[in-house]
């Protein structure tokens, strides 16, 4: 092995043995304390500087996460039934005319449903098996969600379809894929260019192989394979800040694969994306003035009323720290309230004794002597629409792993082959990896997050057509 390699298992080794960090979090952002309100006329100010934007647009969108999980439900129903999933998997199979996967099912097993001859369990290994649609093996992006008559669309197409008009100039898509499934993808952009007359610009990305996490057993030694190699996971989703980065754009709009609305309810969606670029586009157009103006003062003045800085973090700081801590990478993260989904959320963390404004995980809490207790006062989620400039304030694109927090990585413990291993995921892409971006929570409205973690989610009122157009 090479000395680097060595390097990065020593380190991966010990920041096992040093166990999940716990972060020295003050309390949890609420309305007018971190997360910010903008009134509907506000909002459409900024609706306004977006829609004259006519620079090169970027949407960003992680979609590599295995599609596996929405019917986990169906996985267990087959092999350990119990009330719970057998209620899950009769409900999905009642209503199964109503989902978008339907029409991909082969006529004959449509034919057999209909006429009540087809069993729960022969269903789920014509959508789960090898033999049938593989559903059990695709990514998410790639899975049916939507009935537009007469065709339906899967996740990955709809975001390409939703946002076309939300912007003057050209707009760029960046999937993060499987690399095993680019050729699947490439189909879908076709399937819909020839649906709808337009063309869509799509690069694709897979995570680099190399920052794949070793894995550990109980006894701190490297797990290995049938062919004595040492055993790698994917280190999770944070190591797609060096995917984000070449893209060397100063506007990027982040959204998960599985947060997307039928294309006839996309409105609520598309005109917080337009508001929330807007605030972006503004808030860089006045750090930029302060900056060149060198208006400490004027900048301390903004700040009170905007919030994107502890305000101790400017005391005694010599012009060129000031300026360097401006022109740090930008995030406009869209807040919605907690409505039980899991997850983390927006906190303050002291930060080399500065209150910073963070997107902390339940994990991060472990051994905090407040932890239920701010758990308990959080009332909002992680953020659902995202608008980066990770971009100094010329427009220059900036080394972002230098803003990365690396102690705010994960201890993941698993089970292979009967014994517990440990690996370590890296500080995720909106956690730990921005933690030292300049940000700013601002509360938009729960329309705009509508995820699907299993398929029985597709039945709610947001991924139907013609309920809110």
């Amino acid at each position: 092995m090479s000395a680097q390699t060595n390097a990065s298992i020593a380190a991966q080794r010990q920041a096992i043995e040093n166990g999940q960090q716990t972060l020295p979090v003050l309390r949890p952002c609420r309305l007018g304390d971190g997360i910010l309100s903008i009134t509907e006329d506000q909002q459409e100010r900024y609706r306004q500087t977006a829609r004259f934007f006519n620079e090169p647009l970027h949407f960003f969108i992680p979609a590599s996460g295995s599609g596996s999980r929405m019917f986990a439900f169906l996985f267990d129903y087959l092999q350990h039934p119990d009330a719970e999933n057998t209620k899950q998997a009769e409900r999905f199979f009642s209503r199964l005319p109503d989902f978008a996967l339907f029409r991909q099912l082969p006529q004959h097993i449509q034919t057999a449903y209909l006429a009540g001859e087809l069993t729960l369990s022969a269903f789920i290994e014509v959508l789960m098996g090898a033999g049938g649609l593989n559903f059990g093996a695709l990514p998410k992006g790639l899975i049916s969600f939507h009935i537009h008559e007469p065709f339906v669309l899967n996740a990955f197409q709809e975001h390409l379809s939703q946002v076309q008009a939300l912007a003057q100039g050209p707009i760029h898509f960046h999937f993060t894929i499987q690399e095993d499934f680019h050729q699947a993808f490439e189909k879908c952009v076709a399937e819909l260019a020839a649906l709808t007359g337009q063309n869509y610009q799509v690069t694709y990305s897979s995570q680099d192989k190399n920052t794949d996490a070793y894995v550990f057993d109980q006894q701190q030694q490297l797990v290995t394979d049938a062919k004595g190699q040492a055993l790698r996971r994917p280190a999770g989703h944070g190591t797609l800040l060096q995917n984000l980065e070449t893209l060397q754009a100063p506007y990027v709009l982040v959204k998960n694969i599985d947060n997307i609305q039928h294309f006839d309810q996309r409105q609520a969606s598309n005109a917080n994306w337009e508001f929330l670029l807007g605030l972006q586009i503004e808030i860089r157009s006045a750090l930029r003035q302060f900056v060149a103006t060198a208006d400490q003062a004027g900048f301390a003045a903004w700040n009170e009323r905007m919030g994107l800085l502890d305000s101790a973090a400017l005391v005694g700081l010599a012009l060129q720290d000031w300026q360097a801590l401006l022109n740090r990478p930008l995030r406009v993260c869209g807040m919605v309230r907690n409505d039980g989904q899991p997850g983390g959320g927006p906190f303050f963390v002291e930060m080399n004794g500065v209150a910073s404004k963070q997107i902390v995980e339940k994990a991060q809490l472990h051994g905090h002597p407040q932890a239920s207790k701010l758990m308990l006062q959080s009332a909002y989620f992680n953020p659902v629409l995202m608008v980066l400039s990770p971009c100094d304030l010329s427009d220059n694109p900036l080394p972002l792993q230098q803003f990365a927090d690396p102690n705010t990585y994960f201890v993941v413990e698993k089970n292979q082959g009967g014994e517990r291993v440990y690996f370590v995921e890296q500080p995720g892409l909106w956690n730990g990896a921005m933690a030292n971006w300049n940000t700013l929570f601002v509360e938009v409205p729960s329309a705009v997050f509508s995820p699907v973690k299993s398929a029985l989610d597709l039945l709610d009122f947001a991924h139907q057509a013609n309920k809110g157009a």
